[in-house]
């Protein structure tokens, strides 16, 4: 009898544990939907893609350039952060620039995170790279502009007058001569410009651009519809971008 009674005891006290365990993984887990749920509420759904055709794309580079002259937009950079990594990117441009460190096309256009693709690299010129990271930008990610920038006071041209020496420097600022060639026979009789002549240097800019985009122009695998390939000029002193050709000091 005392053992039967023992066994029984056993029995609800090995029940007991069991339901109060049951107990408290259930309210475990309804408190971690709670939060789910909270989290999910306070994020919010994805904000809808704007569509962004290449003229209005062009017009919000031009008004983001006026804010960098002036005032530029109070980001919350934190929110554009978390909605970005959540939501994913939609550039509605590219911007080819050069690496210069006074340069960064994000800021002189004023843009936030996820708005425009940036491809940066001396000069700047084409190689196969940068094609590529174009070619991704037009046909996957459907950016309908693509800009060409240049910008005053370049090192890089600089060094390409200068014919500088390294490892793999020329190969690169043999790019620019092209563009230096042009300046030279239209701006100085033919002879080969100098690095003291700084207005000529800023010219070979100008039509390093223009040689950019019309590269670019030539590319069958980069012709989408509704793609518009613009060039410009970043003056580095009054941070002004000219986005059109009546607008280059020549």
């Amino acid at each position: 009898m005392k053992h039967s009674t023992l066994r029984v005891l056993v029995m609800i006290f090995a029940l007991t544990l069991a339901l109060g365990s049951l107990g408290v993984t259930g309210a475990r887990r309804a408190e971690s939907q709670v939060k789910t749920t909270q989290a999910q509420g306070n994020e919010g759904p994805c904000p809808p893609h704007e569509e962004v055709d290449a003229n209005a794309a062009l017009e919000k580079l031009k008004a983001g350039n006026i804010r960098w002259r002036s005032k530029m937009e109070e980001r919350n950079w934190s929110e554009e952060r978390k909605e970005t990594a959540r939501c994913g990117q939609h550039p509605y441009a590219v911007v080819l620039a050069c690496m210069d460190s006074r340069v960064p096309p994000e800021l002189i256009f004023d843009q936030g995170l996820g708005e425009i693709f940036v491809i940066r690299v001396a000069g700047p010129v084409l190689n196969r790279d940068e094609l590529a990271s174009l070619e991704y930008a037009l046909v996957k990610k459907h950016a309908k502009l693509v800009l060409a920038l240049g910008h005053t006071d370049c090192g890089a041209v600089r060094g390409a007058v200068d014919r500088e020496k390294g490892r793999y420097l020329p190969a690169l600022l043999r790019k620019l001569e092209p563009a230096i060639r042009y300046v030279s026979v239209r701006y100085n009789g033919g002879v080969r410009i100098t690095a003291e002549q700084q207005k000529d240097l800023d010219r070979v800019s100008i039509a390093n651009a223009r040689i950019v985009h019309s590269e670019i122009l030539t590319k069958r695998a980069l012709r989408e519809p509704g793609v518009r390939v613009k060039w410009g000029l970043y003056y580095l002193d009054s941070g002004r971008v000219a986005l059109e050709p009546r607008d280059v000091e020549p």
